[in-house]
């Protein structure tokens, strides 16, 4: 166990604030312990992390297991893998998105996911690229590498960088191809 500056000193200690007198000394200011978690679980109960903004949950995820740093970090990042990640956008539409790993940072309300990333809106778009960031502050996508947006009516975009909402209605791609499949 740890002990913080609790009065945990030793007892009949002198106390300058408690002498007659005396000019009370300042409290002593809390420090942040670093907590390093882990955790795991399996395909039918695992570890689950929610992000909320403003009371609102904007994403779960579920994942196999999960390493950080939660509280006295710089940044409280935890690494997730094997990721299911369940996004909401103030709508309340959902777009599920998987990929091999996924990290999250809470410093600037990120979530990270690498390794190939399959994302399904609850309307049928399917989103797939290397790599796809989540602003929580901005609620867009922003996704890197070989994207290939596909829509429900067959219509395909590819391009290297992506720029969208959790919905994909709104979706911006660079190096643009259109592909029509009949």
């Amino acid at each position: 166990g740890v002990l913080l500056a609790a009065g945990c000193g030793p007892h009949g200690a002198p106390n300058a604030a408690s002498s007659p007198g005396a000019s009370p000394s300042p409290a002593p200011s809390a420090t942040q312990v670093p907590v390093h978690v882990h955790g795991f679980g399996t395909k039918q109960n695992p570890s689950v992390l929610t992000g909320r903004k403003q009371g609102r949950r904007i994403y779960v995820i579920r994942a196999l297991a999960f390493e950080g740093d939660i509280a006295g970090s710089a940044d409280g990042s935890a690494v997730l893998q094997d990721p299911h990640i369940t996004f909401v956008d103030r709508s309340g539409a959902v777009t599920i998105a998987d990929a091999p790993k996924a990290t999250v940072k809470q410093r600037d309300n990120t979530v990270f996911m690498t390794g190939g990333v399959h994302a399904r809106t609850a309307e049928g778009a399917v989103l797939t690229c290397d790599t796809l960031r989540y602003d929580a502050g901005t609620e867009r996508f922003h996704g890197e590498g070989h994207v290939v947006v596909s829509g429900p009516n067959g219509m395909q975009l590819t391009g290297d960088h992506l720029d969208g909402d959790v919905r994909l209605h709104d979706v911006r791609l660079d190096q643009v191809m259109t592909t029509a499949i009949f």
